[in-house]
């Protein structure tokens, strides 16, 4: 008599995010931590980013969190089960940094495998993987293609199709824009943004910084195998930032370094440099940013960028590379 195999139950709703508790990971007999009490959550329908130096354990902490690596203490769940549950495994979705393939097969054929590898129906097989490639923008003539002839840049987009086979509730994402070029970058970009508004949970380690600030909602920062610092990029910011603001220069209005410095004042902001076109000035905050551009619109300049001459996410790499005690704080 065959048995057959039940289906994984799917967690409770009521455990709903990822929970990573005082996680610990070492190598060669304890004398290389990889991972040091790092405690961290995220939380359902959130984009969380890691960043942090070469070596300070965001790769080796995402394959923890997939159940490749056993921790050597701590605890880490998702939705209240283990990473390498089955049924956690039907949640996650994750396109590692060092993409592995069948290099013979086609394209199309690599993902139709997978596909039933997941245990999805035969009957949607093809029009969900071409679905699956048209969303990650991988020109229709390389599906027949075998993956030996793809590009860094074919195997980023290939790989990222693989990871939302079954639509995850999770996903995994370790330098997803990697080897791609700048159009590459942008669709990335893209679908990183639609996949957030679909409500999808993202955990994106990526040493590039825009492409973090512009998508998360919280960014851990590690170094030496634990969080030092969580910035939550929703807050408003205090303290200086400075910034470049552009303006129309062709529509016949003037405007002076006198009169824009005179509107800034009345934003508690300064300017820094004047020419025709743009100004750099300085502010107390994301709040007095936004007074200041409330006020230079409300004065009639037409402005047309407003760009951090330092970004967000910079000054924290600097700051916490430098002063980062290797201690938790403001999990």
């Amino acid at each position: 008599m065959t048995e057959t195999l039940a289906e994984p139950t799917v967690p409770k709703l009521e455990n709903a995010g990822i929970f990573v508790k005082s996680v610990t990971k070492t190598y060669r007999g304890g004398k290389v931590k990889a991972l040091n009490n790092l405690s961290l959550e995220v939380r359902p329908g959130e984009a969380f980013g890691l960043v942090g130096p070469n070596g300070a354990g965001k790769t080796t902490f995402l394959s923890c969190l997939m159940g490749f690596l056993r921790i050597d203490s701590g605890e880490i769940t998702i939705d209240g089960q283990a990473p390498d549950d089955l049924a956690t495994r039907r949640l996650v979705g994750y396109l590692p940094e060092r993409l592995t393939f069948d290099r013979w097969m086609s394209g199309r054929d690599y993902l139709n495998y997978h596909h039933e590898l997941a245990g999805m129906p035969a009957n949607t097989r093809q029009a969900d993987c071409e679905k699956l490639l048209t969303r990650v923008q991988l020109d229709p003539a390389a599906w027949v293609k075998p993956v030996r002839k793809y590009s860094r840049g074919m195997l980023q987009r290939l790989g990222f199709a693989q990871a939302l086979i079954g639509s995850p509730r999770y996903l995994l994402l370790d330098e997803p824009a990697s080897g791609m070029d700048p159009v590459g970058v942008m669709v990335v970009r893209d679908l990183l943004r639609q996949l957030k508004e679909e409500g999808m949970t993202i955990l994106l380690n990526s040493h590039q910084l825009d492409q973090i600030e512009s998508t998360c909602d919280r960014v851990a920062f590690l170094k030496d195998g634990t969080v030092i610092k969580i910035e939550d990029m929703r807050a408003a910011t205090v303290g200086e930032e400075y910034h470049t603001i552009r303006w129309l220069i062709d529509n016949g209005a003037d405007f002076s370094n006198e009169s824009l410095s005179k509107i800034a004042a009345q934003a508690q902001a300064k300017v820094l440099e004047y020419e025709n076109g743009q100004i750099k000035c300085v502010t107390e905050g994301s709040a007095a940013t936004a007074e200041l551009v409330k006020a230079l619109v409300l004065g009639g300049v037409p402005i047309i960028e407003v760009r951090p001459d330092e970004r967000r996410l910079e000054r924290l790499f600097k700051q916490e590379s430098i002063s980062g005690s290797g201690k938790r704080k403001d999990v």
